[in-house]
């Protein structure tokens, strides 16, 4: 039984009948080999005593759909822990998170325990109820499911070593979530051939991760990490109905993610402030008015983006395409707020003073498209405020819609995918690597000391957006002579 596509994701399946003894009810059924592929890549391969390679492995995959029913909600909706910044692999995320020190406000043991949370929420490992899988995580992150795995332990000599120890791939969101929702409703029924349907409250439903009901509140928390109390208090709202229209989603919908709203408010620390939390409101509202944001660009920019393996590399694309529609060529990008106002975004210089919210994007398909640079040591600076307008460009035309609506921000709370490829859209918009290659042709030589603040004056970008353009495009010999080129030139262009 293949469930998926083995070049994209799957689940396959070769159904067993164990002579074994089985300790509990959900085991009396549902056992098979299990492979489980990404992108080519069997997860599940594995030799056992060093003898010969198996394809999968025995495993009870009752207690594996169990999981994915219960943690649907946040492999659906949460997208980043609620009070640790995320990186860019899962598994340094939790390894991170459990070698920091808990902020002021927050105690340990909460601190602790909401990593525990997370971890259950998101690695498979915790729905194995014994069984031997490998160690495999899934996260949601805009329109894609990413899956990471790294090498299995097991306590106990007799344990499989899989062979594809460690990667991070990922699939289109939608693609992801039909062949979960096929495995666990082929569970369901194979838990009801057997007449076994009360081994779990889901086996009795037809396809039970579209049919178990999702809490909204439940959903907005996992989505924002604000508890919907919270919201209720913000917005003087006594019931979900009404809450849901103070955050802009659709009549009849429960997914909390709809929102301009919510989706700035997903990329915003904790403790952000709540002079950015009313400019995040009046976000939205100027996100309602018709801006004729250039859709077509945007159109353009996302086929471009989906050629990049990398976030890094579908934000460099989606700018050279962009830059080529635009007729820039490899010239500098005079003004920023025209360029801006000629593709209907509508670009706001808040008063707010904050330390990382330097940035808040928003959109609403068919009507406007906002952009606000809040007052940071960033921003404050020319290069700086060219930057985050050039990144909030980046989200407004390659971030995908949830519903109608898009929103982000610029802070190291913000989504690791979309962070890196906004951020390479920005550098490559503002400084072409066409330009690069054409002047400097010879190793180290934009690092010339009278070159280089000419390079970051001409462009208007600051030194280390230069110079990891210019190492990402081999024109630095070394990091030692990047990371120089940052520490003496910081300054240029304050």
């Amino acid at each position: 039984m293949l469930i998926g596509d083995r070049d994209r994701l799957a689940i396959e399946l070769h159904p067993l009948a164990p002579t074994w003894e089985r300790r509990h009810l959900p085991e009396r059924t549902g056992w098979a080999q299990l492979s489980i592929w990404v992108n080519g890549a069997n997860l599940c391969r594995n030799v056992l005593d060093e003898s010969s390679v198996r394809e999968g492995v025995n495993v009870p995959l009752g207690h594996m759909a169990d999981w994915f029913v219960r943690s649907w909600t946040f492999i659906r909706f949460e997208e980043r822990p609620d009070c640790f910044p995320p990186r860019a692999s899962v598994f340094d995320t939790l390894r991170e998170w459990g070698n920091t020190h808990p902020p002021g406000q927050i105690d340990e043991d909460e601190w602790f325990d909401a990593r525990e949370r997370w971890w259950t929420r998101h690695f498979l490992a915790a729905g194995a109820d014994g069984a031997q899988l490998p160690n495999v995580s899934l996260l949601r992150g805009g329109d894609r499911l990413f899956i990471e795995w790294t090498p299995a332990e097991f306590a106990g000599s007799r344990a499989p070593r899989f062979l594809s120890e460690s990667g991070q791939e990922s699939v289109q969101w939608d693609d992801g979530e039909e062949v979960l929702a096929e495995f666990v409703a082929y569970m369901a029924e194979w838990f009801r051939a057997e007449d076994l349907d009360d081994a779990f409250s889901w086996a009795n439903l037809r396809n039970p991760l579209y049919e178990v009901e999702i809490d909204f509140r439940e959903g907005l928390r996992a989505f924002t990490g604000i508890d919907a109390s919270v919201f209720r208090a913000w917005t003087a709202t006594a019931t979900d109905a009404d809450l849901r229209r103070n955050l802009g989603i659709p009549e009849g919908s429960d997914d909390p993610s709809e929102s301009v709203i919510t989706q700035v408010l997903r990329d915003l620390p904790p403790t952000t402030p709540e002079s950015v939390r009313q400019e995040v409101w009046r976000l939205d509202e100027r996100a309602r008015g018709v801006t004729h944001f250039d859709e077509e660009l945007r159109a353009t920019a996302r086929d471009a983006a989906r050629a990049g393996a990398a976030p890094e590399e579908s934000g460099r694309l989606a700018a050279q395409e962009v830059r080529g529609r635009l007729g820039l060529n490899g010239q500098p990008v005079s003004d920023m707020n025209e360029r801006m106002r000629r593709l209907g975004v509508e670009v706001v210089r808040s008063d707010v003073r904050c330390s990382q919210e330097r940035m808040l994007a928003g959109s609403r398909r068919g009507a406007g498209a906002v952009a606000v640079i809040n007052r940071t040591p960033r921003t404050t600076t020319q290069w700086g405020e060219r930057f985050e307008l050039a990144r909030a460009l980046g989200h407004l035309l390659v971030d995908s819609y949830r519903g109608n609506a898009l929103g982000a921000a610029s802070t190291m709370f913000a989504q690791p995918w979309a962070r890196r490829c906004s951020g390479a859209f920005a550098a490559e918009f503002l400084l072409p690597s066409e330009h690069l290659f054409e002047r400097f042709g010879t190793l180290d030589s934009a690092a010339d000391r009278d070159v280089f603040p000419s390079l970051l004056n001409d462009y208007g970008v600051g030194a280390r957006t230069a110079a990891f353009q210019l190492w990402n495009q081999g024109l630095l010999s070394n990091h030692h002579v990047r990371d120089e080129l940052i520490d003496d030139f910081s300054n240029v262009g304050q």
